[in-house]
């Protein structure tokens, strides 16, 4: 599903300034309830489980995520992190988060059997805190096309979002190392899907929601939500 080279990529994209923001946010509201344990549940790079293992000072932080390359990346920045299925997980934290969009990768028949999982990683009463796109976000923001460019390298990334469910075709394009002359092309496509608040909350009878607090990460209207459930 593009995850490989979606690693690759994601540094070209521009998104820090906003992704930066929406950490402060998930470490504001861990902060509030005192963890000393996280599971971060698609780590990417380990940026934010680094930010959040030195500000909330915790005793135990794992990262994982299904990208080698991602994995590679965040244990270079110091963290702890595997490339194992979230279900794989046998250890429970006082909290788990899946932070930048990771709910919107889940395809609604999976959704039930990932929140139970999520569900399976935490202590009783323990967090499970993840933001997705709203609708505005999906079809105000998130759709159409992305452009960046180089001396070295052309990136195109085309969205289109229909029935609840957005396509993303990449198109990366690098110079040779060995002759300039030549480039290289790499292509996939993403897909995410749109997760209602009420169908998120039905998910699993051991996930309560207790808390969400929209975002206006790009736009004037609330294009991201951050949703807070508790293990019942």
């Amino acid at each position: 599903m593009g995850l490989e080279l979606y690693a690759e990529i994601e540094p070209l994209l521009g998104f820090e300034e906003a992704i930066d923001a929406l950490h402060e946010s998930y470490i504001q509201i861990l902060e509030s309830w005192k963890i000393t344990s996280l599971l971060d549940i698609g780590c990417g790079s380990g940026k934010f489980l680094a930010k959040a293992q030195k500000r909330l000072k915790l005793t135990r932080a794992l990262g994982i995520d299904l990208s080698e390359k991602m994995v590679e990346t965040a244990r270079m920045r110091g963290v702890e992190a595997k490339a194992v299925d979230l279900c794989e997980v046998k250890e429970q934290f006082d909290a788990a988060t899946a932070v930048f969009d990771v709910l919107n990768y889940i395809h609604p028949s999976e959704l039930k059997g990932f929140m139970n999982c999520a569900a399976d990683t935490l202590r009783s009463g323990g967090l499970f805190i993840a933001d997705v796109n709203t609708l505005f976000g999906f079809e105000e923001v998130a759709q159409g096309s992305l452009v960046r460019r180089s001396d070295d390298y052309h990136l195109t990334l085309d969205s289109i979002f229909e029935d609840g469910e957005m396509r993303t075709d990449i198109d990366y394009f690098t110079r040779s190392d060995d002759e300039k002359s030549c480039w290289h092309r790499a292509s996939d496509t993403i897909v995410q899907y749109y997760h209602p608040t009420e169908a998120l909350a039905e998910a699993s009878e051991r996930l309560e929601l207790i808390q969400s607090y929209p975002l206006q990460m790009y736009a004037e209207e609330a294009d991201k939500e951050i949703l807070v459930f508790r293990r019942v």
